[in-house]
């Protein structure tokens, strides 16, 4: 119980919430253009997302088609993201070599040297883009930390996690990326 009331009031601190970056009211949008917003439930199209990788080389979620690619969202601030780390770093190493990738996205405004230490405190293997204006929260339609989504090979998200991956939960990722890597097109 008092587990679940920690993880409880982590997930409640990592809740944040996006700043507009000019107008304090935001401008007036129509019902066609809500509509024709990108989606980003399950079963919708990815939208389009790109970002640089800790290294300066290019990430763009479109170039990652033949792979099933779990995005995570997560700051080094964020005691949840941590939580979840070895988690997210399991499933990379059970399904990396059947075309399985996790790719973290840090929306830390640091710079890439706190995801650097981050990632060699965690011996994390996976790939860490840096996203300092937080543009995939934005994407993602979230204001929590961390949030993740696993996306198919056809470009569509096939499981949405808003919160921490939970190790209880780690059997039910696992059905999700198993079928996803059992499709191949």
């Amino acid at each position: 119980m008092r587990r679940a009331l920690f993880v409880l009031v982590l997930l409640a601190a990592c809740a944040r919430e996006q700043q507009p970056a000019s107008p304090a009211k935001p401008p007036a949008t129509t019902a066609s253009q809500q509509e024709s917003a990108p989606k980003t439930e399950v079963g919708e199209l990815m939208p389009a997302y790109s970002a640089k990788y800790l290294d300066g080389k290019p990430f763009d979620v479109a170039a990652e088609k033949k792979s099933v690619v779990l995005l995570n969202v997560w700051a080094t601030w964020c005691g949840p993201c941590r939580f979840e780390t070895p988690e997210l770093q399991a499933l990379h190493d059970k399904f990396s070599a059947e075309g399985f990738k996790v790719i973290g996205i840090s929306v830390d405004d640091s710079g890439a040297e706190a995801g650097k230490q981050l990632v060699g405190e965690n011996k994390i293997t996976y790939p860490i883009a840096l996203d300092p204006d937080g543009h995939i929260a934005n994407v993602l339609r979230t204001t929590v930390l961390p949030t993740s989504v696993i996306i198919g090979r056809d470009g569509r998200i096939i499981w949405r996690r808003v919160g921490a991956v939970m190790p209880n939960e780690i059997p039910s990722v696992e059905t999700v990326v198993k079928q996803a890597l059992a499709k191949k097109g």
